[in-house]
């Protein structure tokens, strides 16, 4: 009996590298009374030969990116460049446990080194997407080690930026506080199993609040890398996912949280009193503490007598043609945060704009960025 497109589907996304999970111990102090579940995918190129090691990337996603934003397209990229990727979910989203909202940036940076140290990962690259800034910016300041000591890099793509400056009014920045603050009683209605795989930042809560909802679709991979039955699949979840989103139905075997949807609204506009960004109240502080971080790297580095230099902290930023998120106001004040002064002593900055790419289509296949990136970062610390 020939096996049917979605039960293929279903059966790709069962895979257990898709499904992996650690054990946050407790911590009182940052919020964590009882151990908490955190799950992410781990895309390892060494699946049959784990004896070679090479190059590891780190992917912070967008409000509700986490680990099904591997699914489709990075896995078979990750294989082609012999790299392994990493993307774990945020808290209170996929499987990982909740923490309070206060707690939140924290809680990522102690969850990072506890997550690489149990998969024996010293370096990583790292890929970011849209609030994915926040926790990544905040990474940089505190956990700058765990970047290749002599390629360290950085992407960022279609960043983050608060409407306080790029001046949009998404649906997002519109909604009421008592709303976000209800966000776990919507959130049951949008729950429903493979919906969150495809929620990759806020623009979905945009799409909802718009009744923009037949729109919502799934970038199937297009790429020459990847299998056209893949393609095949990934078309029929594409179907089953707009009858979720449509009729409310259910679909298994996927039940995933999204109820941490809430913090991560929260936090990412600042709303409220319990918000905090950790050591910095918004990007353009957050980079100049990162200047300053680099160039004491530099002068430690360059003071040495092991004969050791500190290299350039490569920065690249790709922006959407069309990202209603933040806009051109907000693209050209992200780029100000880092060019407002020199830093080419320390940090080798780049922006780009990707053609027919929006705030959400940036991650998909079509628009090659994770294959160019992949490829980039595979020749980088080859």
């Amino acid at each position: 009996m020939a096996i049917s497109s979605r039960n293929r589907a279903l059966e790709y996304v069962s895979r257990i590298e898709f499904h992996q999970s650690i054990i946050l111990p407790a911590n009182s102090e940052a919020g964590r009374p009882s151990p908490i579940r955190i799950t992410y995918s781990d895309l390892d190129y060494r699946l049959e030969d784990r004896k070679e090691n090479g190059p590891v990337v780190l992917v912070i996603g967008g409000m509700f990116g986490g680990r099904y934003m591997s699914m489709g397209s990075w896995d078979g990229l990750a294989k082609k460049h012999k790299l392994r990727c990493i993307v774990p979910d945020k808290f209170g989203l996929g499987g990982s446990g909740a923490v309070p909202l206060e707690y939140r940036i924290q809680a990522w940076l102690d969850m990072v080194p506890a997550l690489l140290a149990h998969l024996h990962v010293k370096h990583v690259a790292i890929i970011t997407h849209s609030n994915g800034t926040i926790y990544t910016l905040n990474t940089l300041l505190q956990l700058r080690h765990i970047l290749h000591p002599t390629r360290p890099f950085v992407a960022f793509l279609a960043p983050w930026v608060h409407p306080s400056h790029s001046g949009s009014l998404t649906a997002l920045s519109l909604v009421p506080d008592g709303m976000l603050n209800k966000w776990p009683s919507i959130a049951k209605f949008m729950n429903t199993n493979v919906a969150p795989m495809f929620m990759f930042s806020g623009q979905v809560v945009n799409s909802i609040t718009e009744s923009m909802l037949p729109g919502a679709q799934l970038e199937a991979p297009g790429q020459e890398d990847y299998d056209p039955e893949l393609r095949m699949m990934f078309r029929d979840l594409e179907r089953l996912v707009t009858k979720v989103f449509l009729e409310g139905s259910t679909i298994d075997p996927f039940p995933e949280n999204i109820s941490g949807g809430a913090d991560e609204a929260i936090l990412t506009l600042k709303r409220g009193d319990k918000w905090t960004w950790g050591l910095f109240a918004d990007t353009d502080e957050a980079v100049s503490m990162v200047v300053s971080q680099e160039r004491g790297l530099a002068s430690v580095a360059n003071s040495s007598q092991n004969g050791l230099r500190q290299e350039k902290l490569r920065i690249a930023v790709f922006f959407a043609e069309s990202d209603i998120m933040i806009g051109k106001k907000g693209q050209e004040w992200f780029n100000q945060c880092w060019q407002s002064q020199d830093i080419s002593d320390v940090i080798f900055y780049t922006s780009e704009t990707v053609p027919h790419s929006s705030h959400e289509t940036i991650c998909g296949p079509e628009q090659g960025i994770f294959a160019t990136l992949f490829k980039d970062i595979a020749l980088s610390f080859g």
